[in-house]
């Protein structure tokens, strides 16, 4: 499943077993990947590298910065930021960000389905009114 663009994503994850694991599968399938252990350090790599991604992948729950406060943050500097949100405790959603939202666990090619269908759409994930997440179910072990 190998992608034909070469997008950048900002992956931000506190988990180091789960970052390497999915930094290598998207590395794999063609992606460039920044990765960070939390918001903060997120926030540096974009004022680095901002111009360069294309996306965020981030986790909910994370020390120092939680992922929907870096969505929010980033979003704010750069509305066309591509988001997809994981999480294995989504608790609330926040209804007021448009985000795509994954549960974890899901499986690898779960996960690279969802980023082949960023690649090959143009759109930029800003819908308006009260379908604002979606929530993908788990997969069947």
């Amino acid at each position: 499943m190998q992608t034909a663009a070469r997008e950048t994503i900002l992956l931000v994850e506190d988990e180091p077993a789960v970052r390497q694991l999915f930094a290598q599968a998207l590395v794999r399938e063609g992606y460039s990947v920044f990765e960070a252990r939390n918001g903060q350090e997120a926030m540096r790599l974009f004022d680095q590298h901002g111009d360069s991604i294309d996306m965020l992948l981030t986790d909910l729950r994370m020390p120092y910065m939680g992922g929907a406060e870096l969505a929010h943050q980033l979003r704010g500097r750069r509305r066309s930021l591509k988001l997809l949100c994981i999480s294995g405790y989504p608790g609330n959603l926040d209804d007021e960000l448009a985000v795509d939202f994954l549960a974890k666990p899901f499986s690898r090619d779960t996960l690279l389905r969802r980023f082949a269908k960023f690649s090959t759409s143009s759109h930029t994930i800003e819908r308006r009114g009260a379908a604002l997440c979606r929530v993908v179910p788990r997969s069947p072990r």
